[in-house]
């Protein structure tokens, strides 16, 4: 039984298998970005959390906006609605 990291369709269309170890390099580099990324957003998300209400309604957000901001940016202003 042989295993393959790449999908079917690169198999079937002859294209090369990557080898082992540069698969495994690339999964430990996303792991490695990822546990960064969580790291920036809770610390980002800490700061936020130390403001007021009165400072997060200057800014245009709200405590139960936060983590939404912090992951994606804000919210957009007018929804789905058209102009």
């Amino acid at each position: 039984m042989t295993y393959s990291l790449q999908p079917y369709s690169a198999r079937r269309s002859g294209g090369r298998r990557a080898p082992l170890w540069s698969v495994a390099v690339s999964a430990v580099e996303r792991l490695f970005e990822a546990i960064e990324r969580r790291r920036v957003i809770r610390r980002d998300l800490g700061r936020l959390m130390e403001f007021g209400d009165r400072e997060l309604a200057d800014i245009g957000l709200g405590r139960g906006e936060l983590l939404h901001a912090v992951r994606y940016g804000r919210f957009p202003k007018n929804g789905n609605q058209r102009r």
